[in-house]
C-alpha cells in the first residue's frame, strides 16, 4: 500500500523446518497471502527462509541446492501478490556458495544480494560454507538462473519516480563496523531491508534496537528487520524471531516474542517527510560525496499507488505532546537553564513578567519559580505585574492574584484603563470603537509598563508568548510580541497546557488554581471578557497538527488536509481551508518573527530568525484552491 506519501510494510517470520524447502515455501505463501488482506507493498522473511538457517554441512549437497530452486520456482509461479517479496536463499557460483536475500516482485526475480560480513565466532561458522560478497560484487553483476540474466551484487531498487528506493543486506551486515547499508543509504536508497538469522540471549534485543533505531535516524531512513524464529533447530540456541520496523530513528513497529508459530508485523512509512528530512540533514549532503559509489546497479521495480491509506496506528491528533514523563522534566529544566543563563550572563538575578491568568503566562510564572527555587535564587525577585484593563474578566483576575499569592513571588498591581483611555484620546482615537487600535493600544501598555518596571528593578522583562503563537503572529508588533527573553517561545500551545498540567505534581499547593487556568476559555482580554481566540484564528490543536506536519515533515496543503480528515475526521474541503488560513497567518507574520526577542529551543525545531527558519518578511505563498 502506498499513497499519499505513506508506504506499508510487513517483517513475516514463518515456521521453518530444517532441510525441506518446500514446506518452507507453503509457509512463506500463506503468510503472504495473510498480508494481502493488509496490502503492504513490501514484505520482508528471514535469512535463508528457503532451507532454514541451520542446514549446516547439508549447504553443501546438491540435493538441497536444488530442493531449493524448485522451491523458489514453486513459490514464483504461485505467488499471486503484486509487491515486493524478499527471502532469504544460497546460490552456488563457480561452486562457491552465497548467502543471499532474493528481491522479487510477482512471478520475477528482480535481484540477489549477497551476505557481504559472514560471522565466525561464538555460534556461528558461516566462513565454513559460504564466501563474502564484497569481491565477486566487483566483478559479477549478474547470473543465470532459470534460463533468465539476474542483476547480482550491490543493487538499489527504484521506482519509476526514485521516491521509494530500497536495498538489502542479510544478518551481520548490520553488525559490521562499515556497514554496507551506509553505502546504499549514501547512493540514494530509502529504506534498507535485513534478512536475519539471528539467536536469543539476555540483552542481545536491545542491541538490535539500539543498531535499527541509529542506522535508520543517521540516514534518515527506513530500516526493517526480521529474523527467523524458534521453529528452527534448538540445537544449539534458540532463534529470537524478532522483527522490528524503525523510522527516522523511531521503532513504530516490533515484535520480540520468542515462539514457535509463523507471525507478521507491519508498520507504515512516510516517504515524504523521509525526503523532508534528508534535505535538512547537512551531513546527509557530504556522505554522498565521501561515499558515492558508481558500481552499485539500479534495478527497477513496481510501485503501486492507492487513493487511500490505511494507517496500523490512529495519527496522533496531538504530535507535539510529549508521551513521556521525562520529556516534560527536559522542558522544565530546559527553560530554568536558559533563563538563568541570561540573568547570570547580564550580572543580575531579578525578573519582571505579566501575569494575566492564562496559560502562557501561568507557565512562564511557574516556570520562574521552579528556576529560581533550583539555582536557589529568591522567589521575591520574580516581580510579577498584574495589569488589569476594563475587558479584564473576574475569573483570570482572581486567578492571577491567586497564582501570585500563593507562589510567593513578589506581586505588583497596576490598572491601565486610565492611562490607555488617556493614550487612546492623543492619537485621536474616539475610545469607544472596539478596533484594532484600541486593543493593539493595551498590550502595548503592558509591555511600556513592564519595560519601564524591569529599568527600575533592574530586572529583565521575560515574555510569554508560545510558539503557536510566534507562528500565528498572533501577539500586538512590540506589545506582546517583545521581551528581553522568551521563556516559552520554543512550546506549541497544546504542550504548553500539558506542562502546566505537570506542575501540578511539582507545586500541588497551586494545582485547584492551575486546573481553572487550564480550563478557562483563551483569550486575550482586550475588548471583552468573552473574547474567543479560537474562534478568531482557529483552534489550537488543529494550528498545532498543522505547524507540526509543516515544519517537521515539510507537508503541503493537500496532504496536511488528508491528515486532519484522518486524524480529526474533518472533512477535506474544511480541512484545506483550515491549512490555507494558516497558510495565510504564518506566512504574512514572518515580519514579527524577525524581530522576536531571543528564546532557548526546546522541540525538535523552533521559529527563531536566527537559528532555523530563514525567510523574508515579504515572501508569498500561494494556495491552491
Amino acid at each position: 500500500m502506498y499513497s499519499h506519501g505513506f508506504l506499508k510494510v510487513a517483517a513475516a517470520s514463518p515456521i521453518t523446518r530444517v532441510g525441506d524447502p518446500m514446506f518452507n515455501v507453503r509457509e512463506m505463501l500463506k503468510q503472504v497471502e495473510e498480508a494481502k488482506l493488509k496490502n503492504p507493498s513490501f514484505i520482508c522473511f528471514p535469512e535463508l527462509c528457503i532451507s532454514g538457517y541451520s542446514i549446516g554441512d547439508l549447504v553443501f549437497q546438491k540435493y538441497l541446492y536444488d530442493d531449493c530452486l524448485e522451491a523458489i520456482k514453486f513459490f514464483l509461479q504461485n505467488n499471486t501478490y503484486r509487491g515486493v517479496v524478499i527471502f532469504g536463499a544460497y546460490i552456488f557460483i563457480n561452486d562457491t556458495i552465497y548467502n543471499c536475500s532474493f528481491i522479487t516482485q510477482k512471478k520475477k526475480i528482480l535481484g540477489i544480494v549477497p551476505k557481504n560480513f559472514l560471522p565466525h565466532t561464538s555460534e556461528f561458522y558461516e566462513t565454513r560454507w559460504f564466501a563474502s560478497g564484497v569481491d565477486i560484487s566487483k566483478n559479477v553483476s549478474s547470473v543465470n538462473l532459470f534460463g533468465e540474466e539476474i542483476a547480482f551484487g550491490k543493487i538499489i531498487f527504484e521506482n519509476s519516480t526514485g521516491d521509494v528506493n530500497f536495498a538489502a543486506e542479510i544478518c551481520a551486515d548490520l553488525w559490521a563496523p562499515i556497514s554496507p547499508n551506509e553505502r546504499l543509504y549514501s547512493n540514494g536508497a530509502l529504506i534498507c531491508f535485513n534478512l536475519s538469522a539471528s539467536p536469543a540471549h539476555i540483552g542481545k534485543k536491545e542491541y538490535r534496537k539500539t543498531l535499527t533505531k541509529s542506522i535508520s535516524l543517521k540516514f534518515n531512513g527506513g530500516y526493517v528487520y526480521v529474523s527467523n524464529n524458534a521453529s528452527e533447530s534448538t540445537s544449539e540456541v534458540v532463534f529470537s524471531g524478532h522483527k522490528l520496523i524503525c523510522e527516522n530513528g523511531e521503532v513504530i513497529a516490533e515484535n520480540e516474542e520468542i515462539n514457535l508459530h509463523s507471525d507478521i508485523i507491519y508498520g507504515d512509512f512516510d516517504i515524504l517527510k523521509l525526503h523532508h528530512a534528508r534535505r535538512n540533514n547537512s551531513y546527509y549532503k557530504k556522505v554522498q560525496e565521501i561515499a558515492r559509489d558508481l558500481n552499485i546497479r539500479r534495478v527497477a521495480y513496481e510501485l503501486e499507488e492507492q487513493e487511500d491509506f490505511i494507517f496500523e496506528k490512529t495519527l496522533e491528533r496531538l504530535p507535539f505532546v510529549p508521551k513521556n514523563k521525562e520529556d516534560y522534566t527536559d522542558i522544565i529544566n530546559i527553560q530554568a537553564a536558559s533563563v538563568i543563563k541570561r540573568l547570570e550572563y547580564i550580572g543580575i538575578n531579578k525578573v519582571v513578567l505579566g501575569v494575566s491568568g492564562g496559560l502562557d503566562s501561568t507557565l512562564a510564572l511557574l516556570s520562574l519559580c521552579y528556576a529560581f527555587d533550583k539555582y536557589n535564587i529568591s522567589r521575591e525577585n520574580i516581580i510579577a505585574y498584574i495589569l488589569p484593563s476594563k475587558a479584564t474578566s473576574d475569573r483570570t483576575y482572581q486567578n492571577s492574584l491567586a497564582l501570585v499569592k500563593k507562589l510567593g513571588v513578589t506581586k505588583k498591581e497596576v490598572n491601565i484603563y486610565t492611562e490607555v483611555l488617556r493614550q487612546l484620546k492623543a492619537i485621536g482615537h474616539d475610545t469607544l470603537t472596539k478596533d484594532v487600535t484600541y486593543e493593539n493600544v493595551q498590550a502595548r501598555y503592558r509591555t511600556f509598563t513592564l519595560m519601564n518596571a524591569a529599568n527600575l528593578n533592574q530586572a529583565i522583562v521575560v515574555g510569554t508568548s508560545d510558539m503557536s503563537e510566534i507562528a500565528l503572529g498572533w501577539s500586538t508588533f512590540n506589545g506582546d510580541h517583545m521581551a528581553m527573553y522568551g521563556i516559552n517561545a520554543g512550546l506549541p500551545k497544546t504542550v504548553v497546557k500539558e506542562t502546566v498540567n505537570y506542575y501540578k505534581n511539582i507545586y500541588p499547593s497551586v494545582a485547584d488554581i492551575l486546573a481553572n487556568i487550564v480550563n478557562t476559555p483563551i483569550s486575550p482580554e482586550l475588548s471583552s471578557s468573552s473574547q474567543a481566540t479560537e474562534e478568531i484564528i482557529g483552534k489550537y490543536e488543529i494550528n498545532d497538527f498543522i505547524l507540526y506536519h509543516f515544519l517537521e515533515n515539510g507537508d503541503d496543503t493537500d496532504r496536511i488536509a488528508y491528515l486532519l480528515f484522518k486524524a480529526m475526521n474533518i472533512p477535506l474541503k474544511e480541512a484545506k481551508e483550515w491549512v490555507m488560513k494558516f497558510n495565510k497567518r504564518f506566512y504574512s507574520q514572518q515580519y514579527k518573527r524577525l524581530t522576536s526577542p531571543e528564546a532557548a529551543k526546546i522541540m525538535g525545531f523552533s521559529l527563531s530568525p536566527r537559528t532555523e527558519i530563514k525567510l523574508n518578511g515579504d515572501i508569498y505563498r500561494i494556495d491552491k484552491k
